[in-house]
C-alpha cells in the first residue's frame, strides 16, 4: 500500500506580491527627500486651487477607464466602468515605475487575461487606446508648439531642440504601433520573437511559448478583422482622448495660481506642460524620473519668478506622479487581496 504524499507547501505568491508593492512604496519615500517636505509646501499654498487639481486628476482617470471601456466593448467584449478604471490605473501606475514606461500594457494584459480574456485580443485593444492617446497628445503638443514658438524662440530659444526630438519620437510611436495592425508587420514581429523561443529549447518547451505565440498572433489578427468594421470605436478614443490630455496638462496651471500667480493664461501653461511632456516622455527612467525635474526647471523657470520653482516642481510631481503611484499601489494591494480571497481554497 503507498504511502500518502505530503502536500507540497503552497508558495503565497498573492501575499509575497503585496509584501513587494508595499516595500516599493516605501523604499520609493525614503529615496526621493523631496517626498517628505512636499506636505510643508502644500499647507501654504490656496487650498482652493489645489483641490480642483485633485478633482482634474479624478476626472482624467474617468477618460482613461471611459476610452478603454469604448475600445473593449466594440469588440463584444463585456466590461463596467469600474473595471475599465481599474485597468486604466493599474496600467498608469505600472508604466510610472517600469522604465520607459514599458510595464503598463503588459501588466494591464495580465490582469485581462485574469478575467479570461486573451492576452492577443486585450493587447490589441491596449494598444490601440496608446495608439489613440499618442494621437491626442502629438496633436496638441504640435498646436502647443505653433501658439508659443514665438514667445519660445525669443525667451527661451534652448529648449527647442528637445521639443523638435520629442515631437519626433512620439510621433513616430504614432507610426510605429499603428503598423502592428498590420498582418505582414505582426507576423514579422512573431517569427522574430518564435526565433528567438527556440533559442531557449528548454524554457520553451517548458512553457510552451511557440503555441502561446501563435495563439497571441491569430487572437491579435482577429482583433485587426474587427477593427476594419469598427473604426467609429477608434475615431471616438482618438476624440475623447483630446479632453483627457488636456485634462491632464491642466493639472499644472491650477499649481501655478495656488502658488499666487497669475501671469500667463490656462491655455499658456497647458501648452507650455504639454511641450514639457512631448520632451521628456521618453525618457528610460521610471516616470521620466530626473528628466521631469530639469525639463520643469529649464521650461517654467519663466513663470514661478519668487524664488519658488523647486517648491513648484515638488508640488506638481507631487500631484502628477507621486500620488497617482501611491494610489496605484493600494489599487494593487486591494485587488490582490480580494482576488485572492474570490479563489477557492486547494
Amino acid at each position: 500500500m503507498k504511502q500518502a504524499q505530503p502536500n507540497k507547501k503552497k508558495i503565497p505568491w498573492g501575499m509575497l506580491y503585496i509584501i513587494a508593492t508595499i516595500g516599493a512604496v516605501v523604499l520609493f519615500g525614503i529615496f526621493n527627500r523631496e517626498f517628505g517636505n512636499v506636505f510643508y509646501t502644500i499647507t501654504h499654498l490656496t487650498p482652493g486651487f489645489l483641490s480642483i487639481a485633485v478633482a482634474i486628476s479624478v476626472v482624467f482617470f474617468f477618460f482613461e477607464g471611459g476610452v478603454i471601456l469604448l475600445l473593449m466593448r466594440s469588440q463584444s467584449i463585456p466590461m463596467k466602468l469600474g473595471a475599465s478604471m481599474k485597468i486604466g490605473l493599474i496600467g498608469i501606475y505600472y508604466s510610472y515605475i517600469t522604465p520607459s514606461s514599458t510595464g503598463g500594457q503588459p501588466m494591464q494584459a495580465a490582469y485581462l487575461r485574469r478575467d479570461k480574456i486573451p492576452v492577443g485580443l486585450s493587447t490589441a485593444v491596449l494598444i490601440m487606446k496608446f495608439f489613440c492617446y499618442q494621437c491626442a497628445f502629438v496633436f496638441c503638443s504640435v498646436l502647443s508648439f505653433i501658439f508659443l514658438y514665438g514667445k519660445i524662440s525669443r525667451e527661451n530659444p534652448g529648449i527647442i531642440p528637445f521639443i523638435v526630438v520629442g515631437l519626433i519620437i512620439n510621433g513616430g510611436s504614432i507610426l510605429f504601433f499603428g503598423s502592428m495592425f498590420c498582418r505582414p508587420v505582426l507576423g514579422a514581429m512573431c517569427r522574430f520573437v518564435k526565433w528567438l523561443a527556440r533559442k531557449f529549447k528548454k524554457l520553451s518547451a517548458r512553457f510552451h511559448m511557440l503555441e502561446s505565440i501563435d495563439k497571441f498572433q491569430a487572437d491579435f489578427d482577429s482583433y485587426t478583422d474587427d477593427f476594419k468594421e469598427k473604426k467609429k470605436a477608434v475615431v471616438w478614443g482618438i476624440l475623447l482622448s483630446v479632453p483627457q490630455f488636456i485634462l491632464q496638462m491642466s493639472v499644472l496651471y491650477f499649481i501655478f495660481r495656488a502658488f499666487g500667480y497669475r501671469q500667463a493664461g490656462y491655455w499658456e501653461i497647458v501648452a507650455i506642460q504639454s511641450l514639457l511632456q512631448a520632451s521628456v516622455s521618453f525618457m528610460p527612467m521610471p516616470g521620466a524620473s530626473g528628466a521631469q525635474e530639469i525639463g520643469f526647471s529649464n521650461f517654467l523657470r519663466p513663470y514661478f519668478v519668487n524664488n519658488d520653482l523647486y517648491a513648484a516642481v515638488m508640488v506638481w510631481r507631487f500631484f502628477t506622479y507621486y500620488l497617482v503611484v501611491i494610489a496605484g499601489a493600494l489599487l494593487v494591494v486591494a485587488d490582490q487581496l480580494l482576488y485572492g480571497r474570490s479563489q477557492p481554497e486547494q
